[in-house]
């Protein structure tokens, strides 16, 4: 059985929306869309608390 995480994603380069830094919004970490359009990286998702992993799929 394979687990949804562990599916590779392809690279996507997003710049952080806070802080200016490119980073890959499909990396299995905190990397998400803040209110689905904001890209925000996994620094700033854990340092602001903006995330739920409820919401990344």
């Amino acid at each position: 059985m394979v687990e949804e995480d562990t599916i590779d994603k392809p690279e996507k380069i997003e710049e952080c929306y806070t802080c200016g830094k490119k980073f890959n919004i499909n990396a299995n970490d905190n990397s998400h869309y803040h209110y689905g359009k904001f890209p925000m990286c996994n620094y700033c998702s854990n340092f602001y608390g903006f995330y739920d992993k409820e919401y990344k799929k």
